[in-house]
């Protein structure tokens, strides 16, 4: 019964997120929608991952990674979401690629964060409100951070299992792209198996501050959280793009560059207009000055 109720609770947390997203989506401007999307994206991401943990924590470990499996996949085929990123971590490629501005990206990141903060008072609500035994049990026992490490050996988990799941999709891209997002939950799911005893191996800031962090009992202080499931994703994904860029990816610099002198031989070429065109009504004034 209590596999149900979570069950139910995921279905209920996606079908409210869809209804004020298909309400927003006709109220709000397009060029404000994504940052919206994203906010309801993480939202359901976050009330998902709240019942696959009391499903982990107290009822059965090994259903809880298949339903993470499910969770991801479904995610990454984009099933869901209408293409939302719900982590932080996925603005950065974008961001470095120069294929996105910084206070865009920024936005987005706060958003993501609001979402995932919002989900937890919803799924409180649910939990209180069932008579399953684990949802009682989550209750009495409420949320902990997960950090069962050093700080600089979570630090360190965080930086490789996000560096991993990254450097994993840039793999898959090739002519496995077809099995990209199998491929990619499946990475993720492996690292929590292996080192789920460490940080959790959360790889999305946004969801480790709701889930560890600001409605724990048992918490680290705020720097610490910040530089372990910040700092460690954020550096993991850099280095998995940096790695994409010198090694898999080569091409990557030679069309940045390319791109950047297209810009600068478009502006030269607007300026040198606008030059003619003034130098043009100069002569043309003096003509006239001349024959009157």
């Amino acid at each position: 019964m209590g596999f149900l109720w979570s069950l139910a609770a995921i279905f209920a947390g996606y079908f409210i997120g869809e209804i004020v997203r298909l309400a927003l989506r006709r109220v709000l401007p397009k060029v404000y929608y994504p940052y919206a999307n994203e906010l309801i994206s993480t939202f359901q991401l976050s009330v998902c991952v709240f019942e696959i943990s009391v499903i982990g924590r107290f009822y059965n470990p090994w259903i809880a990674l298949w339903c993470s499996f499910v969770l991801l996949t479904v995610k990454n085929f984009g099933f869901v979401f209408e293409g939302a990123l719900a982590n932080p971590c996925g603005l950065l490629e974008d961001l470095v690629y120069d294929q996105g501005w910084l206070t865009d990206n920024v936005a987005k990141i706060v958003f993501q964060v609001l979402g995932a903060l919002l989900s937890f008072p919803f799924i409180q609500m649910l939990w209180l409100s069932t008579w399953s035994e684990l949802h009682y049990q989550q209750v009495k026992k409420g949320l902990r951070s997960t950090l069962d490490v050093s700080l600089l050996y979570g630090f360190s988990i965080e930086i490789l299992a996000t560096f991993v799941s990254t450097t994993s999709d840039f793999l898959s891209r090739g002519t496995l792209r077809r099995f990209n997002p199998v491929i990619r939950s499946a990475v993720c799911v492996l690292l929590s198996i292996f080192l789920s005893e460490t940080t959790g191996t959360w790889m999305n800031p946004a969801l480790a501050t709701a889930q560890t962090f600001v409605y724990c009992s048992r918490k680290e202080v705020i720097t610490e959280h910040l530089f372990v499931f910040w700092l460690g994703p954020i550096i993991g994904t850099l280095a998995a793009i940096e790695m994409n860029t010198l090694f898999l990816k080569p091409s990557v610099n030679t069309q940045r560059t390319k791109s950047r002198l297209a810009k600068k031989i478009k502006q030269s070429s607007a300026k040198n207009h606008r030059n003619r065109a003034v130098n043009s009504n100069s002569e043309q004034k003096e003509r006239l000055a001349k024959k009157a």
